[in-house]
């Protein structure tokens, strides 16, 4: 297939109206996919920068979360070049006549093998220190704390369900704690009907029952907020020195011990940031970015990035390797070793966090700056 050939049906295909025949040539080419030098005819197909920059635009708009996996390297693009890769396995397309077409060959030990995803793993531990290792558990009632019920759902869901007839004197309350390990994500249900989502390696600690003047819980790595409304009881997240106060929203905190920094996205309401020297509101849409020697920045973001997890994906933006392996390690509990300088490349993608690792890795390689090894619970990787 020639260059010309497949922009045109690229064109057709983005625009719905190939054939069945086309389709299935396109998806043919997308899985393997390789084309030849031929000349760019300005004649048929139009100025070829003005071609390039629109399929740029087309795939960029098909990088966010509606679509479910696609990669690129923003050092990849040019007036002249852009690369396509799209649904599934990807496609590399370089409209420069002077740069090689053929897609960069995967590593055959990462084809070969493979690490699977985490999932719904968790300890529970209560106020005398016993813990409940919750993937192991049966369904049901796990254990009772001040009046409240605590059970375990077959969805893989904490509720504490609490009674709100009898009070319980606040300075006896018993805490709680529940922490995801390395490839493990947990939700939970706190007494005020607040939702939690808890990423992996993260850890919440909170009362058994909420009594007094507000909520307050402290977490340690990651998790997503729909926080019950209750005007009279503020509720606080305590994450690596700042505080963040909300009375009923949606919002997302990222404060894992390996960052600088402490990253609360709001999706609705709103919320007050607060360390040791500044104070900031957010509206939604916004991000807070608080660091551990008191500085605060608000930037406008795009909020499903920051909950892809979730929703179970991976989602990058212009991000760094180095900080994507990050994640790779944590969801899919390996080492990760680095091999050359690989300072300066973002990169932008979708992957589904729930497929093996080997997919994401694939994928990363099409991009032809990084190549992956796999040994054991080992990825190793390295720049081309």
């Amino acid at each position: 297939m020639t260059k010309e050939q497949y922009v045109l049906l690229y064109e057709k295909y983005t625009l719905g109206i190939c054939t069945e025949e086309e389709k299935k040539l396109f998806e043919q080419y997308n899985d393997e996919f390789s084309i030849d030098n031929a000349p760019w005819d300005e004649n048929k197909l139009g100025d070829e920068k003005q071609v390039s920059e629109r399929m740029y635009k087309r795939f960029y708009d098909e990088i966010h979360p509606r679509h479910q996996l696609s990669w690129f390297n923003r050092h990849k693009f040019s007036a002249a070049a852009a690369i396509l890769i799209m649904l599934g396995i990807g496609v590399y397309l370089s409209i420069n006549p002077s740069q090689k077409t053929n897609s960069a060959p995967t590593d055959v030990a990462v084809q070969k093998k493979s690490i699977p995803p985490g999932g719904k793993k968790a300890v529970l531990t209560l106020q005398d220190g016993s813990q409940i290792i919750l993937d192991n558990s049966q369904n049901g009632i796990v254990a009772n704390q001040a009046n409240t019920v605590i059970t375990k759902t077959r969805e893989g869901q904490v509720i504490y369900n609490s009674s709100q007839s009898s009070f319980v004197d606040p300075k006896s309350v018993p805490y709680n704690s529940i922490s995801t390990p390395r490839g493990g994500e947990y939700q939970l249900l706190l007494p005020d009907n607040t939702k939690v989502w808890l990423n992996a390696e993260s850890t919440i600690k909170f009362p058994a029952v909420f009594n007094g003047r507000e909520r307050k819980i402290e977490l340690s790595g990651e998790a997503y907020f729909e926080v019950a409304h209750n005007q009279k009881m503020p509720f606080r997240v305590v994450v690596e020195g700042t505080e963040i106060e909300v009375l009923g929203t949606h919002f997302n905190v990222n404060g894992y011990h390996d960052r600088a920094d402490v990253n609360t996205t709001l999706l609705e309401g709103s919320v007050k940031l607060k360390n040791s020297k500044k104070e900031a509101m957010l509206k939604p849409g916004q991000s807070g970015i608080s660091s551990a020697t008191g500085g605060m920045k608000v930037k406008n973001v795009d909020v499903e990035d920051a909950v892809a997890w979730k929703n179970g994906y991976f989602v990058f933006q212009d991000e760094d390797i180095y900080s994507i392996m990050a994640k790779v390690a944590r969801w899919y509990d390996v080492e990760v070793e680095f091999r050359g300088n690989m300072k300066d490349k973002g990169f932008f993608g979708k992957v589904n966090r729930y497929d093996n690792i080997s997919e994401l890795l694939k994928n990363m390689e099409l991009t032809r700056e990084v190549q992956f090894k796999i040994e054991g619970r080992r990825v190793i990787v390295m720049a081309k």
